[in-house]
């Protein structure tokens, strides 16, 4: 039996079936992206809030939280501010990853109680209750008051390889780490005196010697 023209039309082939789904494609995407754009923004807006009224928590190495607003953010210095501030020597030292003459340096035989702060940028970074006499004439601790205040990388500029120690606020060079220094810690932060600020306390346990 013949169909009609009519008829033959009217039938639903595969291939006419992939052709109306294609044709509706982009109306589909279209709808589906609109509503994206639309739901997107208050999202968005919704999560930004949400941070600005989140405080800041550090997590420092002990486990202990730290609320980022109990000191106030750092604002790096320019070169010339840092020429005007600092000393040549410090300068140098700091900036440029220098070391001190031995012996001939402010701190090295230093057995006042008090603390030693970053040059640059003024953080606490060690007291005298970690300070010891290593005979290397440079002023030596055993420990920073805390893993967090101070940075560590590895340097070759003496062809074999050391532990570089810079201020982790300013990134100021404060000297090198090493293996080799007393009990509890067994390390010796060898540091320049160009790099410290000392600010003395009153009268407290003096500073041991290495053979304490």
């Amino acid at each position: 039996m013949k169909q009609s023209p009519e008829a033959a039309e009217r039938v639903d082939t595969p291939s006419r079936k992939i052709c109306e789904f294609t044709m509706l494609k982009p109306i589909w995407i279209f709808c589906f992206f609109g509503l994206t754009y639309l739901t997107a923004p208050s999202a968005v807006f919704a999560l930004d809030d949400a941070k600005k009224r989140a405080p800041a928590v550090v997590e420092l190495p002990n486990g202990v939280a730290s609320d980022e607003t109990t000191e106030p953010p750092y604002v790096p210095k320019t070169r010339t501010q840092l020429r005007r501030q600092l000393t040549s020597m410090q300068y140098r030292v700091t900036q440029s990853e220098g070391t001190e003459p031995a012996f001939r340096n402010e701190f090295h035989d230093n057995k006042r109680p008090g603390e030693y702060r970053c040059i640059v940028c003024d953080k606490l970074l060690f007291n005298h209750e970690t300070k010891f006499d290593s005979k290397t004439g440079w002023p030596s601790f055993w420990a920073p008051v805390d893993d967090i205040v101070v940075g560590l990388k590895t340097d070759y500029k003496m062809v074999y390889p050391r532990t570089e120690v810079h201020c982790r606020r300013c990134n100021a060079h404060l000297g090198h780490v090493f293996n080799d220094g007393p009990q509890p810690t067994g390390k010796r932060y060898c540091m320049n005196s160009a790099s410290l600020k000392f600010i003395g306390t009153e009268a407290a346990e003096p500073v041991r010697d290495v053979a304490d």
